[in-house]
């Protein structure tokens, strides 16, 4: 338990944090969901430490798995609800992160959050509206949320980002890739994107690929 959200954490290979990267799983899953990621990223990665919560709500959908936010039109709750409980979630996010700063004596541009689904949701969320200084951010099968008022922020600077997204996916149509993609080039975000072939709401190698040359790219 770090921070009141459970967590489980890899240390690096070479036994030295100098980078952290920090998985947020998709709505009615947990953190075990991505942290298996860490056994494929690790060797190409010597010096990350990997650290993968389980959100902090159960999922409303689900009897096992958990939830970042609510979702309205999944579980009946309300946009108030959804809100509120997105603003804890980025909360307790955003702690965690404080907290491996200090840990570790490292700054925001030596994290990356890689976020799957609602995670990917609401890791661009957090590293486009309050953490613009973090390394960067890799977005898998997920969507903007709230893309007008982020047209809007008028910020100077903002995280690179990595969108890759399954073209048969039926839970997050891949539309919502292109419709990202749109508002971020607008606001000038350092933004590559990935589509993987055939692949429904899912990680595949190819994805997985373009991901880990992303964050070597950041971590160089």
């Amino acid at each position: 338990m770090v921070n009141e959200l459970n967590v489980k954490e890899r240390m690096p290979s070479s036994g030295s944090v100098k980078k952290v990267v920090i998985f947020l799983h998709g709505y009615g899953a947990d953190g075990a969901d991505l942290f298996s990621l860490s056994d494929h990223l690790s060797e190409q990665l010597p010096d990350c430490f990997f650290a993968s919560p389980d959100a902090p709500r159960k999922c409303g959908a689900s009897p096992f798995g958990y939830e970042w936010f609510p979702i309205p039109e999944i579980d009946g709750s309300t946009i108030p609800d959804m809100m509120q409980a997105l603003a804890s979630s980025e909360k307790l996010i955003i702690n965690l992160i404080d907290i491996y700063k200090e840990r570790f004596g490292l700054g925001s541009s030596d994290f990356i959050l890689l976020g799957f689904s609602q995670g990917c949701m609401i890791s661009l969320n957090i590293g486009l509206r309050q953490l613009n200084d973090l390394g960067g951010i890799v977005g898998i099968s997920g969507r903007l949320l709230m893309p007008e008022s982020l047209e809007e922020s008028n910020k100077k600077r903002y995280p690179p980002v990595v969108l890759i997204h399954g073209d048969a996916d039926d839970v997050v149509p891949i539309s919502s890739m292109y419709d990202a993609e749109k508002v971020l080039n607008k606001i000038n975000v350092r933004l590559s994107t990935h589509v993987s072939k055939n692949i429904g709401h899912g990680i595949a190698p190819d994805g997985l690929s373009k991901a880990l040359e992303f964050i070597k790219k950041i971590f160089s």
